[in-house]
């Protein structure tokens, strides 16, 4: 008589998170984030203070951690968080240039299918999607209320691509990019309500001064001037320590351009850049 083996089966390991209540789960949570949070201040720290730091971050060491603390989920290192995010009002924003390694990573395709300065066309898929197209075109940009952007008459095809890159990137691969803004949409810097009154007197034009007015709407001011402000000092404030720790007139020019392309600016806002690009000039 043939005897028949019985097969047990080996027992199954017993999950790291096996009998901890939600509690204990979340205060362990709790715990890996506080570690995650000294880790990236005490890099920010240090990197903020250096000639290798992004204009953006010199001098915010929170910012800097908060965006460090962002890319770590999305598997960034350091400095390439601080490239890939910014901070601004208190939101974490993403370039689109980022979006699209962010979505290649998780497995999707993209590419461009067409470009010009009238029109760029980006397609991709998720993995074992169908494929999905996203074209922006200056009509298109101009009924959205984003070509009084300077940069879509210098640069047209580099800004409606990124337009693509970004709305593309969130549409296949929404779960990585779950509430993140790319430095093209105007939500990420919702302007708030800014009073100010000033007396100003206008100068003689110069071609720097204005550069700037172009890009922030209002006209060449050559002294500085007192602002009574009553609106949002915490911006204002950001907007202070973001132009001082500039070095050039180049980088006061750009960053009023990239300031015009997420909104209307505060008047208060204008005569912070329009004061520390006449202390440059002066140098």
């Amino acid at each position: 008589m043939t005897e028949v083996e019985t097969y047990t089966a080996p027992a199954t390991p017993a999950s790291p998170d096996a009998g901890q209540t939600l509690m204990e789960k979340g205060v362990a949570k709790l715990r890996q984030h506080a570690e995650l949070k000294a880790m990236a201040f005490d890099y920010a720290d240090f990197i903020t203070k250096t000639g290798a730091c992004p204009t953006i971050y010199k001098g915010k060491p929170m910012d800097a951690a908060a965006a460090i603390i962002r890319g770590t989920a999305l598997g960034f290192d350091p400095d390439g968080a601080l490239e890939a995010f910014f901070v601004i009002k208190g939101k974490t924003g993403m370039y689109a240039r980022a979006m699209v390694a962010v979505a290649e990573n998780a497995g999707c395709e993209l590419w461009e299918v067409e470009a010009s300065d009238n029109s760029v066309t980006w397609a991709g898929r998720k993995p074992g999607g169908h494929e999905q197209q996203v074209t922006w075109t200056m009509e298109r940009a101009k009924k959205a209320g984003y070509t009084s952007n300077t940069r879509y008459g210098t640069n047209p095809q580099e800004m409606l691509r990124s337009k693509c890159q970004a709305e593309l990137a969130r549409m296949i691969a929404a779960g990585p990019l779950m509430g993140l803004y790319s430095e093209t949409e105007e939500a990420a810097f919702e302007p708030k309500a800014v009073k100010a009154t000033a007396t100003r007197q206008q100068p003689q034009q110069s071609r720097g001064l204005s550069a700037i007015a172009a890009a922030t709407n209002t006209a060449p001011q050559e002294e500085p001037v007192d602002a009574e402000v009553d609106g949002d000092d915490e911006f204002l404030t950001d907007i202070k320590n973001t132009v001082a720790g500039m070095s050039s007139t180049t980088e006061i020019n750009e960053f009023a351009d990239a300031l015009k392309a997420d909104g209307d600016v505060p008047e208060a806002a204008k005569q912070i850049i329009m004061d520390r690009y006449n202390q440059l000039k002066e140098k």
